[in-house]
């Protein structure tokens, strides 16, 4: 018995193959077709679902962030119907019959649509039903995309690509828990065949894991069939080998692809599989047959409603599969109680509010100047300022390092320096310029990172070139600083232009504010250099050289460059404070360039930061902010106030 269940399907999958040709040959359905009742069913607390441990793109994430992920991928947007993207995906999983009709597909060219004959959407997204009709022409249109060099493509197959792959991905998830959802091809009707199959009279729609479990007495029923005629089998006979080829049938079509949410069977294997892919493979092995079972057990609590039970089998599967976890897989696991409270509890959303909150009273002081509302604006950044802190210290205990790794992260923590840079600036200035400073830069910062967000998961695993948490902690913090200290100054620039135009004989203010805007612009002339430096001797340490001329390489230098260039000539007096004020402002637009402005060359050794488009808008804004300077120069030339 120590190793009959082990070889049980193979012996039974033999058997098969000898009396395969007795069997008279019937068209057998999909693995993918759906249970033809196709009951509604709901479960709306789905918190202990969403902790189930998940390896997706390298990392182990909880199912609540691929969920978010996917949904996000699919639509663009993180919820569906209001209700939390984790409550669509056990849609998909448990019931896929159900959401044939959600309008989940975002198609953002009308060409597609228009090429596959569905009607064009004003909301630009659309159903699986709708799109399955051109299925085939989609798939002959991403074949002919797929064949043009990526450089070379154009937005429309880029975006026939996107909803191909996002379709394809549609497909296997649908399918990942489809052994456990009752299917015609497991219908057991004869009575004596269920009580040799030790099944309940009772019940006749079985599903293919119900079959499965029951290989060894299959076995047992077909192991002298081949001795005897197809002709002059019995109706449970019949029904054995019916369930017999079938459950042959689904194991070779059934999907690749799914969820990998079962961990290595074996302690030396690194990699995780899908449900599917284990049911083939060891299926033998008791742990895997316990954790598919409480799967089935999480379906048909799914399916009839009953919360308690779904509750139950979803905490015990967690258990089960953490108990064949290596040491390190456990460590990441530690880490799901906080990204789940990271992606429930949208700190930068609350952060984003108070930013644009503490702008609005200085707005409204402009109106209303009081005391106390100085007081309150200031108060209402610090507000701000914590979530935004809480969420930069969870990214970084999730991911285990320095939270600078990725165009958004960068964009999060340069908001976040410049706050602080704010903050700092008001408790010592004390007339709104730090406070103005810190929620612009706050909104401005958080509004570009969420579309950054739009684009997948934001805490991914890192590339080799910044695999080095002392590197993250030492160059790439340092630049970003610098950056930060940059934008800071750019942005008091403004404000003294603005000053300027509206209070050009408040020389007091004039020169307070000047006097910030060379002290920030000296802190990011420092970090950048600092981070410059310290870059070089990591390239030594990668690539073997300290400076090749990469783009952004060249980007760095050339904030260096043209910082350095405003305060020489502030100190040769080639320029006033009004010079100092527009160099700072144009500052902003050199950083712009070397901060992601150079990845759109899309050549160099720095990969990691390649993006595309962005070319339109680094463009606008470069000429709004040379048109803004150059007007308002102007301006105070001709009210004859040179500065």
């Amino acid at each position: 018995m120590k190793y009959k269940n082990q070889f049980l399907l193979s012996i039974l999958f033999i058997v098969f193959g000898l009396l395969v040709i007795f069997v008279p040959n019937k068209k057998i359905a999909k693995p993918e077709a759906e249970h033809q009742t196709q009951p509604r069913s709901s479960i709306d607390h789905l918190q202990m679902f969403g902790r189930v441990a998940v390896l997706d793109e390298g990392r182990i994430k909880p199912l609540d962030t691929y969920a978010r992920n996917v949904l996000l991928q699919f639509s663009g947007k993180r919820t569906f119907e209001t209700k939390p993207a984790i409550n669509w995906l056990a849609k998909v999983l448990f019931t896929p019959w159900n959401t044939y009709e959600d309008k989940i597909f975002l198609i953002n060219s009308p060409e597609i649509p228009m090429a596959l004959n569905i009607k064009t959407d004003p909301h630009r997204r659309y159903s699986f039903s709708q799109i399955e009709q051109g299925l085939a022409k989609l798939r002959q249109l991403a074949v002919a995309a797929e064949a043009i060099e990526q450089k070379e493509r154009n937005i429309v197959e880029n975006e026939i690509l996107r909803v191909y792959h996002n379709l394809n991905l549609y497909l296997q998830l649908r399918s990942t828990f489809s052994f456990t959802i009752p299917h015609p091809d497991f219908t057991v009707q004869e009575t004596a065949a269920k009580t040799s199959l030790d099944f309940s009279e009772s019940k006749s729609d079985f599903s293919f894991l119900d079959i499965a479990l029951k290989a060894d007495l299959l076995n047992e029923e077909t192991q002298d069939l081949e001795k005897k005629k197809s002709d002059i089998w019995s109706a449970s006979e019949k029904e054995f080998m019916r369930l017999l080829r079938n459950l042959y049938q689904w194991s070779l079509n059934s999907s690749r692809g799914g969820l990998a949410l079962i961990p290595p069977v074996y302690p030396a294997d690194e990699a995780w599989n899908t449900p599917w892919e284990v049911a083939r493979q060891s299926f033998s092995n008791q742990d895997i047959r316990h954790e598919l079972g409480l799967i089935q057990n999480m379906a048909n609590a799914y399916l009839y409603e009953q919360q308690l039970e779904f509750n139950i089998a979803a905490k015990a599967f967690n258990l089960a599969t953490q108990t064949r976890l290596s040491k390190s897989q456990k460590k990441a696991t530690t880490k799901i109680p906080f990204e789940l409270f990271y992606n429930q509890s949208q700190l930068f959303f609350y952060a984003w509010i108070f930013y644009l909150l503490a702008f609005f009273l200085f707005l409204l002081s402009l109106i209303w100047p009081r005391p106390l509302m100085h007081t309150i604006g200031f108060c209402v950044l610090v507000i701000a300022f914590i979530p935004h802190l809480m969420a930069l210290i969870l990214r970084a205990i999730i991911m285990t390092r320095p939270p600078v790794t990725n165009l958004y992260e960068t964009f999060i923590f340069v908001g976040f320096i410049t706050v602080l840079l704010g903050i700092v600036t008001e408790l010592f200035h004390r007339k709104w310029l730090g406070i103005v400073v810190g929620s612009i830069c706050g909104l401005i910062f958080l509004s570009i990172a969420d579309k950054f967000s739009a684009e997948g998961d934001t805490l991914r695993m890192l590339v080799a070139v910044l695999n080095s948490n002392f590197w993250l902690g030492t160059h790439v913090v340092s630049i970003t600083i610098g950056y930060s200290g940059c934008c800071v100054a750019g942005i008091m620039g403004h404000v003294y232009i603005l000053q300027a135009l509206s209070k050009p004989k408040d020389t007091e203010l004039l020169n307070s504010t000047h006097r910030y805007i060379l002290g920030i612009l000296g802190f990011g002339l420092t970090m950048s250099f600092l981070g410059t430096m310290l870059g070089g001797i990591w390239a030594d340490q990668s690539w073997g050289r300290f400076w090749g001329w990469d783009p952004k390489e060249n980007g760095a230098l050339l904030i260096v460059l043209w910082t350095a260039i405003v305060f020489h000539a502030k100190v040769a007096r080639m320029i006033r404070p009004l010079g100092v004020a527009v160099g700072a402002s144009l500052g902003l637009v050199v950083v712009m360039w070397a901060w992601f402005g150079v990845n759109l060359l899309s050549i160099g050794l720095h990969s990691y930061g390649f993006t595309s488009g962005l070319a339109v808008n680094l463009f606008i804004y470069a000429v709004l902010e040379v048109l803004f300077l150059s007007v308002s120069v102007i301006l105070l030339r001709r009210k004859n106030i040179f500065l």
